[in-house]
């Protein structure tokens, strides 16, 4: 690595600090869904947190099927080149959040970074997920792909 340049781990943290959105991946019904979803990771990228209604699709897929996947991306800073732009895909599982002082920090968290989402995220309506990541798998300049896991 040259001096200056940053560690795999430190290029998807800043990834995941600086973008707002992630692309869900769930499966049920021997489908592939894709859901846009706020979210936010912990500093050492072990977990993934965001909010979901609970009459929804993505809701009721997460409760049969556990295992999903997330993709950040930064497209929409790199018009220049596709070469500019990176990308991570992070695998592992979810969890509902039953437990209130679990569920609050978590909620502070996810409100922290988006502030706009405070009465959704708060809603009784709403239920807050975290999935444990298992591996990240990291993409820069068009097709160089890393796998790293949190330690």
């Amino acid at each position: 690595m040259n001096r200056g340049e940053k560690t795999i781990e430190e290029s998807i943290r800043d990834l995941c600090q600086e973008e707002d959105f992630a692309v869900l991946a769930t499966q049920g019904n021997n489908q592939p869904y894709t859901s846009l979803v706020g979210f936010v990771t912990t500093a050492d990228l072990k977990y993934v947190a965001f909010a979901t209604p609970k009459q929804t699709r993505k809701y009721f897929l997460l409760e049969s099927n556990k295992r999903v996947a997330f993709m950040v991306d930064n497209r929409d800073r790199q018009l220049g080149s596709i070469n500019d732009i990176s990308a991570v895909t992070i695998t592992g599982n979810a969890k509902f959040l039953k437990e209130k002082e679990e569920s609050e920090h978590w909620c502070k968290l996810l409100i922290d970074k988006h502030p706009y989402l405070d009465d959704f995220v708060k809603s009784s309506a709403t239920a807050l997920v975290v999935v444990e990541v298992d591996r990240c798998f990291y993409v820069r300049k068009f097709q160089e792909v890393t796998e790293w896991i949190p330690q």
